[in-house]
């Protein structure tokens, strides 16, 4: 697939980047989980959920936000992250408060942006340092075969 350059990308809607990102992030998270473990895949499906979702996704968010000079941005990622974070939803899940699922759109959409942008390894990046920084990536550690959902043996 040829990259979209960034002019292409700025007549993307942001619910397309984001849905774009939400399957590159997912799609981490399930890579890294079936890497490390061999529990069948419905318990790894169990797990991968906390991590995809509006919440998580929200909290991730907040990480990068607040760690801009740990993490820099550029001027475009910026822009996008606001604009994303801005967009007007026509629905919300369920599951999930407005401002939670604005804040994971707005990260959807970055990841989907560098993804589509062809900057395949800075998405990996910036979705490796958010887990970090927030502690969910030791969460993804954890033997599921052993331990409970709440990472207790």
């Amino acid at each position: 697939m040829d990259n979209l350059s960034d002019k292409e990308l700025l007549s993307y809607s942001v619910s397309t980047l984001a849905w774009v990102g939400d399957a590159v992030f997912e799609l981490h998270i399930r890579s890294r989980l079936a890497k490390r473990f061999t529990s069948p895949s419905g318990k790894l499906h169990h797990i991968a959920t906390s991590f995809v979702s509006a919440r998580g996704q929200a909290s991730l968010f907040e990480t990068l936000y607040d760690d801009r000079n740990d993490f820099p941005l550029s001027e475009q990622e910026t822009n996008l992250l606001r604009r994303a974070r801005n967009y007007h939803c026509h629905s919300t899940p369920k599951d999930a408060d407005l401002a939670d699922y604005r804040r994971a759109t707005a990260l959807e959409a970055l990841i989907g942006w560098l993804w589509l942008n062809g900057q395949h390894a800075r998405a990996g990046e910036l979705i490796e340092y958010v887990l970090r920084q927030s502690g969910m990536a030791e969460r993804l550690e954890f033997d599921p075969q052993n331990r409970n959902s709440n990472g207790e043996s």
